[in-house]
């Protein structure tokens, strides 16, 4: 067990035992819910430029960030749906 406090932004630092075991690290996204009254924080997977072609039918002209940004929105709303059933 471990133990963070909440600064006056709300932020809260996630311990380096649970970052390690979940392979996160500073600007990976991840996904909160509730369930059954206690927050469950669920990491969003990393995904590389390779794994969107195919994917998305592209323009002439890409914007990678934006794609990317893109691709990670449409997982967290996923994810968030995926909770949301219960």
């Amino acid at each position: 067990m471990a133990m963070s406090r909440i600064g006056p932004k709300g932020q809260v630092v996630l311990p380096k035992e649970f970052r390690d075991i979940l392979g996160i690290g500073p600007g990976d996204r991840v996904v909160f819910d509730m369930q059954e009254g206690k927050v469950v924080l669920t990491p969003v997977p990393a995904r590389t430029t390779s794994d969107l072609l195919g994917i998305l039918r592209m323009p002439k002209s890409v914007n990678v960030k934006e794609a990317r940004q893109d691709y990670q929105d449409h997982l967290v709303d996923k994810l968030k749906e995926g909770h949301s059933d219960g």
